[in-house]
């Protein structure tokens, strides 16, 4: 049986939480082709979640999020100061696919590097994403990471 996500925080009351969410889909109206972030709605239900989880002592939250462009950065960026001012931006990792290293990367691989490379071995490494695609291959990456779907947070 899988557990749910409040069920997994409270399993690991007493340990170290690295939470790692994406932004587009979670935080974020995913909206397919529209990359103008002036537009794009904020999910404010899970960004309360966000704020209330902050609150948590054990729980530090980074925000992982894929960019077509450098560009894209900025406007994320700005998008961040107008709906999660209260959300440290040293805390938000932008990586654009327009970096040379990353060009024809898909979105998985660069999501599985990274958190390959930036999750603690000491710590239980949570992930929330929208991208059924991406929630199966990194559960498949056998990376000391727990994932779940975004709909599994409502619970």
């Amino acid at each position: 049986m899988k557990m749910k996500f409040y069920e997994t925080l409270e399993k690991y009351k007493d340990k170290e939480i690295n939470l790692i969410v994406d932004m587009d889909g979670v935080l974020a109206e995913y909206d397919i082709g529209n990359f103008d972030y002036a537009t794009i709605r904020p999910l404010k239900s899970n960004i309360k979640r966000i704020e209330q989880l902050l609150e948590r002592q054990n729980i530090s939250i980074t925000i992982l999020t894929i960019c077509k462009n450098d560009q894209i950065i900025f406007e994320k960026k700005n998008w961040f100061k107008k709906y999660m001012p209260f959300f440290n931006t040293e805390n938000i990792v932008f990586i654009s696919k327009e970096k040379e290293e990353n060009q024809g990367v898909p979105s998985k691989d660069l999501k599985a590097n990274y958190l390959q490379k930036n999750t603690n071995n000491d710590s239980i490494n949570i992930v929330i994403d929208d991208d059924n695609e991406i929630v199966k291959y990194l559960v498949k990456s056998n990376l000391k990471i727990i994932v779940f779907q975004v709909s599994s947070w409502i619970d």
